[in-house]
């Protein structure tokens, strides 16, 4: 089994994401307890399995993210600069403010003026050792090219740049009411209550009228879009623009 992320939150039943607040605040709590009781068993330190990667009990938008190098492009694989290059500098001057060990290196998140950057020591690579860069010759060459770019502006002191945004405005809004209309999918409500919490009572017709109403596709399209991400399809957040869909 290959696990994705570096760093796993923890799923609550029928909400994808615990930074998306629910839509209907008559959830039953007690059915919820129930479920989370069954889903999420408590472990103790001998019963086998993987301890939690970071606090559990943090919401997604407090946890500190690392994904695998090898899916986000923005990551930067650092390793030890080869003998000739003996004017190659270390990365000393780096304070990460997130470290993480792991089995492929020591993982990283390091301020960026604008955001984090992550960067993941590999090969025997330390703080200490002249470092060099690796860049594979993929899709995203670009965008990892132009992140080793501001890890050695970050390194040499000079300006840092704005981190270049992988969503647009419009993308964020769409992304948001997505995640809050597979959040009320999941816990069972109609597209019809999911369209009055995403875009008002008033905007949505009584009687027959619903079943042809352009809102009503919009948030069928929304639900499927986040069923889609739930399955897999978070990574392509990660891509590059010209690769990303949605």
């Amino acid at each position: 089994m290959t696990i994705r992320p570096i760093l796993i939150l923890r799923n609550s039943p029928g909400n994808s994401c615990g930074a998306i607040p629910t839509i209907i605040t008559t959830t039953d709590r007690s059915s919820a307890r129930r479920g989370r009781a069954r889903n999420c068993p408590n472990r103790s330190p001998g019963a086998g399995g993987c301890g939690f990667a970071t606090d559990p009990n943090l919401q997604a938008d407090r946890v500190p993210l690392i994904w695998l190098p090898h899916l986000d492009p923005a990551a930067v694989l650092i390793t030890p600069a080869p003998e000739m290059f003996t004017d190659a500098s270390p990365i000393g001057a780096l304070t990460p403010a997130f470290a993480r060990h792991a089995v492929d290196g020591e993982h990283w998140l390091v301020n960026a003026g604008h955001g984090r950057l992550p960067a993941v020591l590999t090969g025997g690579a330390t703080a200490a050792t002249p470092a060099a860069v690796v860049i594979p010759l993929d899709a995203d060459f670009a965008v990892r090219a132009d992140a080793a770019l501001r890890l050695w502006r970050i390194i040499t002191g000079q300006a840092r740049g704005q981190s270049p945004d992988r969503l647009t405005p419009q993308q964020r809004r769409r992304l948001a009411l997505t995640l809050r209309a597979l959040d009320g999918r999941l816990a069972g409500h109609s597209y019809r209550v999911i369209a009055q919490v995403l875009f008002g009572e008033t905007h949505i017709p009584a009687g027959p009228d619903w079943k042809t109403h352009d809102l009503r596709d919009r948030t069928i399209r929304l639900c499927r879009r986040g069923l889609e991400l739930m399955r897999g399809g978070y990574l392509d957040l990660l891509r590059h623009p010209r690769q990303r869909r949605g």
